[in-house]
């Protein structure tokens, strides 16, 4: 009797770190943004475990050394979003396969302690960085209008995103949104608001203002859909993610940016300018004169220039001495 034997299947290689963060990376589920700050987190990972080490070789102690190491002396949400994107790279993976578990789960998210004062009031995001912010390249002008308008027009990032092409009035820079409540309102946009917009309606006459980069994966309402291009409405989430991830940029040790504090900057500078609070009232369609007491928080840089205006000596200059007379 002749004895055969049995072949052993190949052994399939393990999934490397570096293949797998190429595979991630060059998903369609990103917003360059978002695909850059990811890659810049998962490089870190990379470096300090081996670029060549199986996915299914990273541990819990490994991640989490990491990230107390690099980020452990950051703001919270500055260690929350890096822990967030190891996560996710982490568990895409786990969910192909090339590892047992997911090693990031159980790694906790740190507490963001805010002071009652700072919930109170959110600082506005100060003039200077408002500068570098609308300076920036390579941002889409969809963003850099959404962020321009919420400055100038003080109006809510949601009732921006749920502008149509047909409440605009580009002669006259004013626009209809629907406020709380569910009433329709107008609100007013500047120079930087106008000249971006153009750029962003390319033609379109219809559909929503501002859209999503790539087209639904489900089904969504025809209203919020635009009939040229099939992309649907821009999400308030996307829309504050994209806005989070500059403001690491931008002020990686300060307060995370959001939306509102678009919104917040305009108001309290328009207060710090000195314009009247009915004035301001009627632009920000507060309700009451004291909802406005939010805004009076005037920044480091208008309480130094009131001090310089308020220096008796600057104005009056060096006074003569009796041997200079």
């Amino acid at each position: 009797m002749t004895a055969t034997v049995a072949r052993l299947p190949e052994r399939t290689p393990e999934m490397t770190i570096a293949d797998a963060m190429a595979r991630f990376l060059r998903r369609d589920a990103f917003e360059a943004t978002t695909r850059a700050a990811y890659a810049k987190t998962l490089t870190v990972l990379a470096d300090a475990v081996g670029a060549d080490t199986p996915v299914a070789h990273i541990t819990t102690d490994a991640v989490e050394d990491l990230l107390h190491t690099r980020w452990g002396a950051a703001a919270a949400t500055t260690f929350n979003r890096h822990r967030a994107a190891v996560l996710s790279f982490l568990g895409w993976c786990t969910e192909r396969g090339w590892a047992a578990h997911n090693p990031a789960r159980v790694v906790e998210a740190r507490k963001v302690r805010r002071r009652s004062e700072d919930e109170k009031r959110e600082r506005p995001i100060d003039r200077g960085r408002l500068d570098a912010l609308w300076a920036l390249e390579r941002i889409p002008a969809r963003d850099k209008l959404l962020w321009r308008m919420a400055y100038e027009t003080w109006a809510r990032a949601d009732e921006l995103l749920g502008l149509d092409i047909a409440d605009l009035d580009l002669g006259r820079r004013e626009g209809l949104v629907h406020g709380k409540g569910g009433d329709v309102e107008r609100v007013w946009w500047a120079t930087g608001s106008a000249r971006l917009l153009p750029r962003v309606l390319t033609g379109r006459t219809s559909g929503p203002v501002f859209l999503a980069s790539r087209r639904p994966t489900r089904p969504m309402p025809a209203a919020d859909v635009d009939p040229d291009t099939g992309r649907a409405r821009l999400s308030y989430r996307q829309a504050e993610r994209l806005f989070a991830e500059v403001g690491e940029r931008l002020d990686a040790e300060g307060a995370t940016w959001t939306l509102h504090r678009l919104r917040h900057s305009g108001i309290a500078h328009a207060v710090e300018d000195g314009w009247n609070l009915a004035q301001v009232r009627a632009k920000s369609r507060h309700a009451s004169l004291r909802s406005l007491e939010v805004y009076a928080n005037p920044s480091a840089e208008s309480i130094r220039a009131m001090t310089d205006a308020l220096d008796g000596e600057a104005r009056r200059g060096r006074r003569p001495r009796r041997s200079d007379a």
